[in-house]
């Protein structure tokens, strides 16, 4: 089989339901959207900022100010999802445990109705 048609198998392959993914999470992508903005465009200012007041001539400090700016993007990015995932994981196991109070609750319902009737 030639790579071109491997690669249309994988694209194709059906995902996993019950895989949670922190970009299919809405509220955890226009986060980390917005994190990677903000601390490209601080580092980036910053740099520039520091980089003119140190006497680089200015192409110079524009460049690494740029450098530095996509670098601090994909730190942030990182964080971000390490952050995320543990904040997601805390949600599903905070629902997992209201939704076993409730079927605590109905079972207790049920078994007080039954030994009512009996």
């Amino acid at each position: 089989m030639s790579k071109k048609k491997d690669k249309q198998a994988e694209a194709t392959a059906p995902a996993d339901e019950n895989v949670v993914r922190v970009g299919a999470h809405p509220r955890a992508s226009v986060s980390i959207r917005r994190l990677r903005g903000r601390v490209g465009l601080a580092a980036l200012v910053l740099c520039l900022l520091l980089s003119l007041r140190a006497g680089l001539p200015a192409f110079d400090a524009v460049a690494r100010s740029l450098l530095v700016g996509i670098a601090a993007q994909f730190v942030a990015w990182f964080a971000a999802l390490l952050v995320w995932r543990h904040l997601i994981l805390g949600e599903l196991l905070a629902h997992r445990e209201a939704l076993e109070a409730k079927r605590a609750e109905r079972e207790a319902a049920a078994q007080a109705a039954a030994a009512g009737t009996a």
